[in-house]
């Protein structure tokens, strides 16, 4: 671990922070920030830092698989956002290692670290609707439900969320399964935004009829939440309140962003999946559409999670459906001069 940069002027608890350099990661800080806490962030000595300029946020540089760089990352902390993870990966055993052995290693590393604290820490791990596996529309997943998830990446984030509930840690654990997820900062609905502003949007497959979406606002907002909230414990999903949108619905959304009528081209799997055996697994693994495991995404009826419980248990009241959501996306996208 290398020393921190940047300081803070807050006088909260300090709350150590995962993956912040990255879409969903940067607006937890802000979440926790304007809720008065010290936010020390740990990054890569890679990572772009853009997201984070300006901010009193103190950056650590850590190994999150270094049993002592997670244990000084953790000193003097109150509680832990694991935001970070692999999200594609061209292995099962590139996901097993970024998303479970970085998570086994913070749990260890947060059980020393946290030994005599005076309040319960608490620990938040950032997971996937992907670990519970698909849901449609008319059956969208619960927190009661079995999982069964169909993606290496899926099943790498539900093995992260077994080690949490599993072992008997002396602090509280809690994790939240966003659904997919957009907002400003983000880039993967960026090709859907572009075209959207040319009057189409695609469908990709026959099957998939329905999924949940949540600005990345409104997710951090609840990992927030959940650290503040004492008697929460095991997974909560979160959505926007509408228990996912059909096709229809989401080109009624992007129109209202763009200010057109949206003309809907359906694209066949058969073409995604012969696109992604020439790209070859490197350049697929990479690819936010051409990525088997997201192509496995598409084959099933749906991708739709019920957020009741955590509004239930924590008063959570999320701010952006996907058309005012989007329409922020769309100005944000015009600002950054990304279309």
């Amino acid at each position: 671990m290398t020393p921190s940069r940047g300081s803070t002027d807050a006088t909260g608890p300090v709350i150590a922070l995962t993956g912040a350099t990255g879409f969903l990661g940067s607006h937890i800080a802000d979440v926790l920030l304007a809720r008065g806490y010290q936010v020390r962030a740990s990054v890569r000595a890679t990572s772009s830092l853009r997201w984070l300029e300006g901010k009193a946020i103190a950056t650590v540089q850590a190994d999150l698989t270094d049993p002592a760089a997670c244990r000084a990352f953790l000193d003097g902390t109150a509680g832990l956002i694991h935001c970070a993870g692999v999200v594609s990966a061209p292995s099962e055993e590139l996901y097993q290692v970024g998303n479970v052995s970085s998570t086994g290693c913070l749990l260890e590393a947060a059980a020393d670290a946290w030994t005599g604290a005076d309040r319960r820490p608490t620990f938040v791990l950032i997971s996937s609707l992907a670990a519970h596996g698909p849901a449609d529309l008319e059956h969208p997943a619960r927190e009661t439900d079995p999982c069964r998830p169909i993606t290496a990446y899926g099943r790498s984030k539900l093995a992260a969320e077994a080690l949490l509930t599993e072992g008997d840690w002396p602090y509280r654990t809690v994790t939240l399964r966003p659904p997919a997820l957009y907002g400003p900062r983000d880039r993967e609905f960026l090709p859907l935004v572009k075209m959207a502003t040319r009057g189409w949007t695609g469908i990709l497959g026959r099957k998939m009829s329905g999924l949940s979406l949540v600005d990345g606002r409104d997710a951090a907002a609840a990992a927030v939440r959940l650290l503040e909230s004492p008697s929460t414990s095991g997974p909560y999903f979160v959505d926007d309140g509408r228990r996912g949108y059909d096709w229809p619905a989401l080109a009624a959304a992007l129109g209202t962003m763009a200010g057109r009528r949206i003309r809907t081209l359906r694209v066949p799997l058969g073409l995604l999946k012969f696109a992604s055996l020439l790209a070859g697994p490197g350049r697929a693994a990479r690819s936010p559409i051409l990525n088997p495991d997201r192509i496995r995404d598409l084959e099933v009826p749906g991708w739709v999670c019920d957020g009741n419980r955590l509004v239930k248990d924590t008063g959570f009241a999320p701010r952006f459906d996907a058309a005012t959501g989007l329409a922020d996306v769309l100005a944000f996208y015009r600002k950054e001069n990304w279309l």
